[in-house]
């Protein structure tokens, strides 16, 4: 199931007119489909039903040998263990990128996680943008794309991904949302209780800033449409600005995570 349809229109758009990109980069929040999104695109292209409307058919050799990631002419990279994309596995994939496609129209590689390519690993990737062989396809898949270079993504197409609309949040979900709202009318000394006591717990942080994210951004529609709450729109984008950076420094880093969410309890 394609969950964000409007960007899957915009696919099956460029594959039908033969405007297929070159490289392009799925980007937005974790967990929100990206990847799943990437691996159906690929499908869609290689996909052996000669109708392109039912297209990925899900049911020819070439969509299942992909759902099962065993097909021949798709590599699939992620970071390791170290949290980090190496400069081994990008020369892996070019030597591999080299040879003649197996089967397939497309060759493909999809990056998962493509922040964590150190910088020896983006120097050689840039190398294979610059130099593409034959039918090659890449995505690159990131929560983070401000950390790939700027050569990097000047050569991709871009595409955001924004996390669907929760009609309905969890009981666990409403009492995040129900603290962040309560700590926003406490005073400095509270907040910063709170986040010694999130640090030293063993709580998922990623998940509770997801939340939080969610929350405000869904304030920030509110307050876009001309209605009036505890923040204006300029604070209310503060607000999720720093809960972003906070999200990728716990994530990407061994940054003191208390002190990182005390940043965040002082713009509430």
């Amino acid at each position: 199931m394609i969950v964000h349809e409007q960007k899957w229109q915009v696919l099956k758009k460029t594959a039908a007119l033969g405007k297929i990109p070159h490289a392009l980069l799925f980007y937005g929040q974790a967990a929100i489909g990206k990847k799943k999104t990437a691996l159906e695109f690929i499908k869609l292209l290689n996909c052996e039903n000669p109708d392109l409307e039912k297209r990925p058919c899900s049911a020819c050799r070439s969509c299942r040998d992909i759902e099962k990631n065993s097909h021949p002419d798709l590599y699939i990279i992620e970071p390791g263990e170290t949290q980090e994309i190496k400069i081994g596995q990008i020369r892996e994939l070019q030597a591999n990128l080299s040879l003649k496609s197996y089967s397939a129209p497309f060759k493909a590689a999809i990056i998962n996680k493509a922040h964590f390519l150190n910088q020896e690993a983006q120097s050689a990737f840039l190398k294979l943008l610059e130099e593409p062989r034959g039918q090659t396809i890449f995505i690159l898949v990131s929560e983070y794309p401000e950390m790939l270079l700027p050569t990097i993504l000047s050569r991709v197409e871009r595409l955001r991904f924004y996390a669907p609309a929760q009609t309905q949040r969890s009981p666990e979900q409403q009492e995040l949302v129900a603290q962040i709202i309560k700590l926003g009318k406490e005073d400095l000394f509270s907040r910063f209780q709170y986040a010694k006591k999130l640090s030293e717990g063993e709580s998922d942080l990623k998940e509770i800033l997801d939340v939080w994210l969610g929350h405000f951004r869904e304030m920030l529609l509110t307050a876009a449409n001309g209605k009036t709450g505890a923040y204006s729109v300029e604070k209310l984008t503060s607000i999720i600005k720093t809960i972003q950076n906070v999200g990728f420094l716990i994530s990407t880093t061994n940054v003191n995570s208390r002190l990182a969410l005390e940043t965040l309890m002082l713009e509430l």
